[in-house]
């Protein structure tokens, strides 16, 4: 990365916070950088500190006076200089808080007035943003008769008034159908290259379809700093036999043995329509190669018909999992809508 602060977008140095009559802290030396035109997504279980870090970036809670602390927005102190930073951030709220008796137009221009918009700009600039998010239609609407979808799109069009080089989304789908969140990643992913997106998400689904890279938080501390493909990169296998669970357990036990594995996960295994699978993890000392090899072998000398046996990615999910003690929590997994997977552990902090 470049070491000059200029070329950062919003750069991160030993930041801490805690809130007044907090025992622990919100956030513990958490660091990073993110570079111009980068799809940042902020994950974490809830109370991990994604929204207290996007608030301390976007000047909207003190940053703590501590030796080495820095928190800069394209190269301008939040602290030093507040109003200047701010000015070049474009900040969404998890919940958005919109004048909802006033039409959309009206709410989007007193928004570009406190920002600094220039009177002979304003008409131009409303019309460049609502074309952006696609709310041209209902500028002229009260924005209390509005749907869900429309003033979280209301509320992305507030954050890119005065063309942002910096946007920071907090669960910008949170509470939408299935139509408008694809509506909304739509709408997000043709803003990638003009502006630097930070955002927050419990749809994992989300972030790797959006992202370019991965930041997860736990208990206010960064444990997982990484490129989506590297998040995503670790090796799986993956394997199928037409055989039940009662017969192929023991095969891929007999597969780790000889490779000097011990033993492999607990439930590994699993029965399927058609006979059993498995989705394993590769254990380190060991490549993919060699463990498809040695289940390729197992089965063979079993008896056992493979029908399946793959190199596999891990799903960010998993990443996730492994990185802050499994905080997913039970309710888990694919949702009707094809959203993906998602944390259900509530809102972020």
């Amino acid at each position: 990365m470049s070491a000059s602060s200029d070329r950062v977008a919003l750069w991160v140095e030993a930041l801490s916070h805690r809130y007044p009559g907090a025992e622990r802290l919100a956030l513990d030396d958490v660091s990073l950088r993110v570079e111009p035109g980068e799809r940042l997504g902020l994950l974490g279980p809830n109370g991990a500190g994604k929204s207290t870090l996007m608030r301390l970036c976007c000047g909207f809670l003190p940053v703590m006076e501590r030796s080495g602390t820095r928190v800069e927005l394209a190269g301008l102190d939040v602290r030093t200089r507040s109003r200047d930073a701010r000015a070049r951030v474009g900040y969404l709220p998890e919940h958005v808080p919109l004048y909802t008796e006033l039409r959309a137009r009206e709410h989007l221009s007193f928004r570009a007035r406190i920002k600094g918009v220039p009177r002979r700009r304003r008409a131009a600039e409303l019309d460049r943003v609502a074309e952006r998010t696609g709310i041209g239609h209902v500028l002229d609407a009260p924005i209390g008769k509005l749907s869900r979808g429309y003033r979280q799109r209301v509320g992305v069009a507030d954050a890119l008034l005065g063309d942002p080089p910096v946007v920071i989304l907090d669960e910008p789908t949170v509470g939408l159908d299935p139509n408008q969140v694809r509506e909304i990643r739509a709408m997000l992913r043709a803003l990638g290259g003009e502006h630097t997106l930070v955002f927050s998400s419990h749809l994992l689904a989300e972030v790797e379809m959006l992202c370019d890279r991965v930041v997860i938080l736990s208990e206010g501390r960064v444990v997982a700093d990484e490129a989506l493909a590297t998040a995503t990169a670790r090796g799986h296998v993956v394997v199928a036999w037409t055989a039940g669970v009662e017969a192929t357990r023991p095969v891929l036990a007999a597969a780790w043995r000889a490779l000097g594995l011990g033993a492999p996960p607990e439930g590994a295994v699993e029965a399927a329509e058609d006979g059993s699978r498995a989705r394993v993890r590769v254990p380190d000392g060991a490549s993919v190669g060699e463990v498809r090899a040695a289940v390729g072998q197992a089965s063979l000398e079993a008896g056992v018909a493979l029908v399946e046996l793959r190199a596999g990615r891990t799903r960010l999910e998993e990443r996730f999992a492994e990185v802050t003690g499994g905080g997913i929590g039970a309710g888990a997994g694919a949702d009707a809508s094809g959203q993906g997977r998602a944390l259900r552990s509530g809102g972020s902090a």
